[in-house]
């Protein structure tokens, strides 16, 4: 005789933790989260610094102006080469273990309002300063090189860059996606609606671009992902990619994209704001940055 035992199925709880200044975050207005390899999380905030953050024991420390960044605005961070690199509104600032140094400009390029990706493979650091006198830059881990001129523009208003196996694209916060392939460069805005461009991640050859009027997927030209209802439109300011998983930071929460199936997080489940301006993930463990605090999401 068989038996069949029929055993309940419980769903996984999620575990949301928030963290806000009166846990040690130097300031609620989180700009940028980025992990270093030991997983722990450098935290940029709007008025306060940087603050690197183990978040197995929630102790921190923090770096300001008076330790050596260039600025207390921090716009982005970035790992590369060993480095912390921290953009901020008056310089690039970079950490080597033991303290900061600042980079004020890069040939022509005043670095001010930085915005920073490093690539996967790890062999390239992108910078573009937000700024008149600006530009787009990248560095190899010897040499920086300005990516602008030659009839091609400054690209002085990218916020932020993809890295693809045949490319890296560049998108422009007045709504121009670019796609740079070796020294050539070509827009690639079919589909797309009017917008601004905030952010732009890669999944793979796959192509998501966060924009001031939701999230759109390339794939020869562009096509709006749908959302659920409440979330259709809505602005989304940061990109991370995890496995066939999109998290998209939007107006409204995050809304995370997998497998044709979307489900959201929202304050009404834990986040500290609605707005989210950063994301990043590490393992199991998905950082999100508001102006309100920083969330930390397990069994997301």
């Amino acid at each position: 005789m068989l038996l069949l035992l029929v055993l309940p199925v419980f769903a996984v709880a999620m575990d949301v933790r928030v963290v806000t200044s009166a846990d040690g975050l130097p300031s609620n207005w989180v700009t940028s989260v980025a992990f270093d390899p030991d997983g722990k999380l450098w935290v940029g905030t709007g008025n306060a610094g940087v603050y690197l953050l183990d978040p197995a024991t929630g102790k921190g420390r923090g770096y300001r102006a008076a330790d050596g960044l260039a600025s207390d605005e921090v716009t982005s961070v970035a790992l590369f080469g060993g480095k912390v690199y921290a953009g901020t509104a008056a310089g690039l600032s970079v950490f080597d273990g033991n303290g900061w140094s600042v980079i004020q400009k890069v040939e022509n390029v005043t670095m001010r309002n930085v915005r920073l990706a490093a690539s996967p493979d790890g062999k390239e650091l992108w910078a573009s300063s937000v700024y008149l006198a600006g530009g787009t830059v990248k560095f190899d881990g010897k040499w920086w090189e300005f990516l602008g001129g030659k009839g091609r523009g400054l690209f002085n208003d990218i916020q932020g860059f993809a890295f693809l196996p045949g490319g890296v694209v560049m998108g422009s916060g007045s709504g121009v996606p670019y796609l740079h392939q070796g020294g050539e460069v070509k827009v690639i805005a079919e589909g797309l609606p009017p917008c601004n461009i905030f952010s732009v991640a890669a999944a793979g050859e796959t192509l998501f671009l966060g924009s001031s009027r939701g999230l759109f997927r390339y794939d020869g030209k562009w096509k709006e992902v749908p959302f659920p209802a409440g979330f259709a439109g809505t602005p989304v300011f940061a990109i991370a990619v995890a496995g066939g998983a999109v998290i998209a930071g939007s107006d409204k929460g995050l809304v995370i994209v997998d497998a044709g199936r979307t489900r959201t997080i929202t304050m009404e489940t834990g986040l500290p704001a609605s707005r989210v301006t950063s994301v990043a993930i590490a393992g199991d463990l998905l950082a999100v940055g508001s102006a309100r605090g920083l969330a930390l999401v397990k069994k997301w």
